[in-house]
């Protein structure tokens, strides 16, 4: 008899792979789709949660006031009243495990003194309120792991898509948790292809697939003819054919039948006129194509320094662009003070900025904790501001270092604050401000989509892996 093959699953994860939305349509190919499934699943789990939360500090705390307000009707009320007392601390114990706030009042989220302090003034209740971050407070309320893995997605899930669209079917789901282990050890950032590619030739496809459910659902998801007729055209009747007839009948009123006796069928040419008729002269216009003009960006950039935002996926090319853009503007605009924050440290791209630049700062952030990443960031900005003159001050890796400062209590006003300033003010005293991000979600910065609009000084430069595209 055939040995019976052992499961790989144990019992503790057997519900782990069901947690997800059907592993089978990653593997056909829906990756697209299956992540904002589970990204929308993440959201409504945490939304969930977050209502189940208040809820029961709702109910627990009316009980237990309740109880004490009737406390001489019934023996029993006092006694309800402890239980519900009980019950509302450990809600409440257990929202400040969850999300690390104390927050004893339902429906009131965040710190419970800050609420209290901007409850006194008209101004900063109002700026308490515009300032809160649903989203941001939904992830509170999932577990560690899910929390990563809906900033992930929120924040990269093109980035992700691409990765596993070109990973071989029966490794994808694979693929997307070891990216999500790496996007945690690197803080928000991923590996590079050629690494995941070199780690996937060692991994086996996974036996725990149903690869019929595979085949059925790409065989369904394939492109099939609707039978929607094509468009069929009437050519319409000679005008002239149309006057004699009307000269023909003394403009008396036809009928139906008599006009439509006049008009040829569907799809069939028009009668010639006759010989007598006089010739129709026919004007032939041909369109022809305008030559086309190649766009020097890069000297568009250094034609007019002004504030930018620059974004693309890690590898695409940035480095290398902007190199480029600091030598155009530093030949025309030799006076001006290149000032580079460089947050990655990788020595392999000295060669980008290294006789180009007038001051570079170089410090490896994913090493360094927020509070260390943050001060480092803050006396950057600190030197560039003593600097006379016409500077730019180029911000790379702004992903990572907003990562920073939201880690750190209060601190992303403050990086917030000054991206503003100098995109709204520093144009007419000469600073200039570019940062370098991955994605274009860049509103945690300040950077809204007024702030990156032409009347506001600034522009947006989207490198992709084949070259330089300005939107």
């Amino acid at each position: 008899m055939q040995q019976q093959i052992p499961m790989l699953g144990t019992k503790e994860t057997a519900l782990l792979r069901d947690d997800y939305p059907s592993i089978e349509y990653l593997e056909a190919g829906n990756t697209a789709s299956w992540l904002q499934e589970r990204q929308d699943q993440l959201l409504v789990r945490a939304r969930d949660e977050r209502n189940g939360m208040n809820l029961a500090k709702f109910i627990t705390l009316a009980t237990a006031l309740t109880g004490a307000v009737c406390y001489a009707t019934s023996p029993l009320a006092p006694i309800g009243a402890v239980v519900a007392g009980v019950g509302y601390l450990w809600s409440i114990v257990q929202d400040l495990n969850d999300t690390h706030q104390f927050a004893p009042i339902p429906f009131i989220r965040g710190g419970f003194f800050e609420f209290l302090s901007a409850m006194g003034d008209s101004v900063a209740r109002d700026e308490y309120f515009a300032n809160k971050n649903e989203l941001a407070d939904l992830m509170l309320h999932l577990e560690p792991m899910s929390k990563y893995e809906f900033a992930m997605l929120k924040q990269s899930s093109h980035v992700v898509c691409e990765y596993l669209s070109a990973v071989e079917p029966g490794k994808r789901f694979y693929a997307y948790r070891w990216l999500l282990d790496w996007f945690i050890q690197l803080r928000g950032q991923f590996p590079t292809r050629e690494q995941l590619s070199w780690h996937l030739a060692q991994v086996t496809i996974d036996p725990r697939v149903n690869y019929q459910q595979v085949t059925v659902i790409q065989e369904a998801i394939q492109p099939q003819n609707l039978g929607i007729p094509q468009a069929r055209f009437a050519q319409l009747p000679n005008p002239s054919v149309g006057a004699r007839f009307e000269e023909e009948t003394g403009h008396n009123a036809k009928s139906f039948g008599e006009i439509s006796r006049m008009i040829p069928a569907p799809m069939t040419p028009a009668p010639m006129p006759p010989a007598s008729s006089p010739p129709v002269n026919t004007d032939i216009s041909t369109y022809t194509t305008k030559p086309k003009v190649q766009y020097d960006l890069i000297g568009h950039i250094a034609k007019k320094v002004t504030n930018m935002l620059w974004v693309g996926v890690p590898g695409s090319g940035k480095g290398i662009t902007i190199s480029n853009a600091i030598d155009a503007i530093k030949r025309l605009h030799p006076d001006i003070h290149i000032f580079y924050i460089d947050p990655k440290g990788d020595e392999k791209e000295t060669g980008y900025f290294f006789g180009r630049v007038d001051t570079f700062k170089r410090a490896k952030i994913l090493e360094m904790s927020p509070v260390e990443a943050v001060k480092w960031v803050k006396e950057c900005f600190t030197e560039f501001q003593n600097i006379s003159g016409s500077k730019l001050i180029i911000l790379d890796e702004g992903t990572a270092v907003c990562s920073k400062f939201k880690n750190t209590k209060g601190e992303i006003n403050w990086l917030k604050d000054k991206i503003i300033s100098y995109c709204s003010c520093g144009d007419s005293s000469g600073w200039h401000f570019w940062i370098v991000v991955q994605n274009p979600h860049t509103d945690d910065l300040g950077i809204s989509g007024g702030l990156r609009s032409p009347p506001a000084g600034g522009y947006a430069i989207a490198v992709n892996v084949c070259g330089v595209g300005s939107s």
